[in-house]
């Protein structure tokens, strides 16, 4: 490869990493888990098993937050309409991701319309 060439490769290269490396690491905010379910349940209790080592891990504390009711569609809604900022995540089971949204195709979010944004 000529002089030339390879010194437009390099500067393309680096114009294609510079937006990437102005952005702040992730995560530089708490990370919030949804479950849709009481405490004490399955889904809550896996969580909390692993957040405070991952909370250290990634130098972020980690929310657990418990958002129950109607099946765990509640929880499930409240995190399809959060910001999409990558910092609110949703642990939960089959029943409001996939049976909610076959017995009751109405519900204002499921998964086949909501996610991936």
């Amino acid at each position: 490869m000529s002089t030339r060439r390879s010194l437009l490769l390099a500067c393309l290269l680096c114009a294609a990493v510079a937006p990437a490396a102005a952005q702040a690491p992730w995560p530089s905010k708490p990370i919030r888990i949804v479950v849709p379910y009481g405490p004490g349940s399955s889904p809550d209790v896996l969580v909390r098993l692993f957040s405070d080592k991952l909370g250290k891990t990634l130098g972020q504390p980690i929310v657990v937050e418990n958002k129950p009711g109607a099946g765990g569609n509640t929880g499930t809604d409240y995190v399809a309409k959060a910001a999409p900022d990558g910092y609110t995540f949703l642990v939960s089971t089959n029943g409001p991701l996939v049976y909610s949204a076959v017995f009751n195709p109405k519900l204002p979010t499921t998964p086949s319309r909501t996610w991936p944004r």
